[in-house]
């Protein structure tokens, strides 16, 4: 009984997940899988060492930041764009950046 339980179960996820990405294409259609694999492959992860770089740079920078008034500026530009490239950008949308 657990067996075709777990069964239904399993069926009706994947059904539903499957709906769920139907729709997501339909309503991306112009979306290359090439553009989707080098973003997945190639820019995030160099947009994570970049946002990674960005921080401690950041850190170390704090000397010359702060005292000169330009801290969320230099911020802005070495933590908050990285990290939003990375994370906050649809896959395979490089241009959708905020």
């Amino acid at each position: 009984m657990k067996t075709i339980i777990h069964t239904a179960l399993f069926t009706i996820l994947i059904s539903m997940s499957s709906m769920s990405f139907a729709q997501y294409s339909y309503q991306n259609d112009d979306l290359d899988e090439g553009d989707v694999l080098v973003d997945f492959a190639l820019a995030r992860p160099l947009g994570l060492v970049g946002s990674v770089l960005g921080m401690a740079i950041h850190g170390v920078g704090l000397l010359a930041s702060v005292p000169g008034g330009n801290f969320g500026e230099a911020g802005e530009v070495l933590v908050e764009k990285p990290l939003n490239y990375t994370f906050n950008r649809p896959l395979g949308r490089f241009e959708d950046t905020k």
